[in-house]
């Protein structure tokens, strides 16, 4: 199971204890256990009425039955909904607009190694421990931050947990790596899988 930017780097920075991890299994119910506000936000957002037995089923199930977007997309959402600092989203279009406008934006990969050798986005580097390290003693809190992950779920837990540490421009790839493959270069692989 892959792991959240707080469970990745508890360790060096001696955080508290770290979230559960939310996939495309998770139920509606245990999503709505740890985000209290999930499934009324769900019912206004999408314009559907859930059902008591409806919270059973898994993110990708829900997901499939109201004809919503896919899992990891509906959970970014509802952590989006969520945020007391809310992260600033950027289409893959607006993402590379502020990549060539901007040549001192970092770009940064939130993914685990297997997933980085599959293929990355151009001039990005992964956010390992070092890298954070990095970020948080040497780099300026207004410096530019693009982060992104397969769909975004990863991406938005680190920037969250920059923002926390004062950082003002962090951005979040919407949709992904995986947004970022159709909708701006198709020669960056995809791949499946459950995983966020």
């Amino acid at each position: 199971m892959i792991k959240t930017i707080k469970e990745r780097f508890s360790e060096l920075f001696r955080d508290s204890d770290p979230l559960p991890v939310i996939n495309e299994l998770s139920t509606i119910h245990e999503v709505h256990l740890l985000y209290e506000r999930t499934v009324p936000f769900l019912e206004r957002k999408y314009g559907i009425k859930i059902e008591p037995d409806d919270r059973a089923l898994s993110l990708k199930a829900f997901s499939q039955k109201f004809g919503l977007p896919p899992a990891q997309i509906l959970f970014v959402d509802v952590q989006m909904h969520h945020q007391i600092k809310p992260v600033k989203e950027l289409t893959p279009k607006e993402a590379q607009k502020l990549m060539v406008s901007n040549g001192k934006t970092r770009v940064l990969d939130v993914r685990e190694d297997w997933e980085v050798e599959i293929g990355k986005i151009p001039n990005s580097m992964p956010l390992t421990p070092s890298v954070l390290d990095e970020l948080l003693t040497s780099v300026p809190k207004d410096a530019p931050l693009l982060l992104y992950c397969h769909f975004g779920v990863r991406s938005l837990d680190a920037a969250t947990f920059l923002l926390d540490r004062g950082f003002t421009q962090v951005y979040l790839l919407k949709g992904g790596i995986e947004a970022w493959s159709l909708e701006i270069d198709p020669s960056v692989p995809r791949y499946q899988g459950q995983y966020c």
